[in-house]
């Protein structure tokens, strides 16, 4: 299907996304639904005519009549107000223009000494209001006056002079790279995301980014090399920690030399953790993408129909309730029986999860894909070869553990999640794992603990380090036979 592209006055363009319609119409007070109905009515209309392009003033246009027909004259004022997310914010200063970035941000905020979460949390929210504010131009100490505003409001009026205080001591240390340029600010949430990705605890990791940039400005180094400032965070790590972490650094670090991105899929049952060890393995990596095969499996349901692919329409360890209304089977099932509805469901989920491994394979992006659907097997794509690919399987051995995880559950999602629906099936989760394990066994894939979080985020990293390391090795030997 092609591209459809949205222009901007500047002449820029980038592909026309849903999401951005939907982000934008939410921001200004629509509600999901009718959002998601507006965007997909808009690409259809598109699609039909065989447009291939738009201005970004005719999609706010079209969003904006749809808004009014639907929900009012008013509202349709607060869409047509806004800026929208597909549109840009210009930030001027004596230099110039350029587009507000909230990467940008985010940095300035870390050199505040916001986390990495608080500071995302923070750009998003001073982004969302200059849209609804409809702001198209700002100048740069507006911005700053506008930053702090919001600072002051989430966490109060000492957050607030942190940030404006950092303005003193900004740009104190550079980092430059191979060949002398360019260089960068020297940023301790950067080099703290780094040390959490080698292992180690938020609050530990942004202790020992802000020893190195004591180190740094005692000795009056105003330049530090990249390979240098690498060496000295290893050798702090090893004398602070040790060589086994000091080491994963270190080749974590020079992941970069690959220039392939990092696609790391996390499979396993219901209730062993997951989802919980994706997210955090993909905080700590930086990674920005993560996809569950549960909404994968949503997707699919909402366009395919239960007469025509039953599998999809259950979950996945009860999906051999399907192939028995359609074989006519009578009884309790047999294992395989059981097995082969949870194959059907996973060969149907798998094809969408390879469709996302090759756009952001193609697009050079990393992601991480969690989910039961997430089987040793079914994981191949034709690009493959341009990514790093790295499975890994969670399991839970301990049966009562494995029980207590879905007691947790129910608690913290308010009910929504009975415990009761799992455990009903809870034989034929345990089956499944079984079979998943013997699966990754016979395919190479590392099996994951997951009966402790910590030790199992620790466990994940080990497995990537090492999938470096075997990477490494493979180019080494290569270039000695060259």
């Amino acid at each position: 299907m092609p591209e459809i592209y949205v222009t901007t006055p500047r002449g820029l363009r980038w592909p026309f996304s849903k999401g951005l319609v939907i982000e934008s119409l939410v921001s200004a007070g629509v509600d999901v639904q009718t959002a998601d109905e507006i965007a997909h009515a808009i690409e259809r209309e598109l699609r039909a005519r065989g447009v291939s392009q738009i201005a970004s003033e005719e999609l706010k246009r079209r969003m904006t009549e749809a808004v009014a027909q639907r929900m009012g004259r008013e509202q349709a004022e607060r869409v047509a107000r806004q800026t929208q997310s597909f549109e840009e914010i210009l930030v001027t200063d004596e230099h110039g223009e350029r587009p507000f970035s909230k990467g940008l941000l985010v940095r300035s905020l870390e050199e505040a000494g916001f986390s990495l979460r608080e500071a995302h949390e923070l750009a998003k929210q001073v982004e969302q209001r200059l849209r609804q504010a409809g702001k198209e131009r700002i100048e740069a100490e507006e911005l700053e006056d506008f930053v702090a505003r919001v600072i002051r409001e989430a966490y109060g009026k000492e957050a607030r002079k942190r940030y404006q205080k950092r303005l003193e001591y900004g740009g104190g240390v550079f980092v430059v790279e191979e060949g002398g340029e360019p260089r960068v600010p020297f940023s301790k949430g950067i080099l703290a995301q780094s040390l959490m990705a080698a292992g180690l605890t938020p609050d530990r990791a942004y202790r020992l980014a802000r020893e190195v940039e004591r180190e740094l400005i005692r000795e009056g180094r105003r330049v530090v090399g990249r390979g240098e400032l690498r060496g000295r965070v290893a050798e702090l790590l090893e004398r602070r920690i040790g060589e086994e972490v000091a080491e994963r650094y270190r080749v974590l670090r020079a992941v970069r030399r690959l220039e392939r991105p990092m696609h790391i899929l996390i499979g396993g049952v219901s209730g062993v953790g997951k989802s919980t060890l994706a997210a955090a393995l993909a905080y700590r990596l930086g990674i920005t993408r993560m996809t569950s095969s549960d909404s994968v499996r949503e997707i699919l349901r909402a366009t395919t129909t239960r007469d025509l692919v039953p599998t999809l329409h259950t979950s996945s360890f009860n999906a051999w309730k399907a192939l028995v209304e359609v074989l006519g089977l009578e009884g309790e099932p047999s294992d395989e029986v059981i097995l082969q509805g949870f194959r059907d469901q996973v060969a149907r989920v798998s094809v969408g999860i390879r469709a996302i491994q090759e756009r952001n394979a193609r697009e050079r992006t990393s992601v991480v894909i969690e989910g039961v659907h997430v089987v040793p097997g079914f994981l191949n794509h034709p690009l493959q070869s341009e990514v790093v690919q790295i499975p890994m399987l969670v399991v839970v051995r301990d049966e009562e553990l494995h029980k207590g995880r879905f007691r947790l559950r129910e608690r913290e999602t308010g009910g929504r999640r009975p415990v009761d629906k799992y455990l009903a099936h809870f034989d034929a989760l345990r089956m499944i794992q079984d079979h998943l394990e013997a699966l990754a066994q016979a395919m190479g894939v590392p099996v994951i603990p997951g009966d402790n979080l910590d030790k199992a985020v620790e466990k994940g990293l080990e497995v990537i380090t090492e999938r470096f390391h075997e990477l490494f090795r493979a180019r080494e030997h290569k270039e000695a036979r060259a």
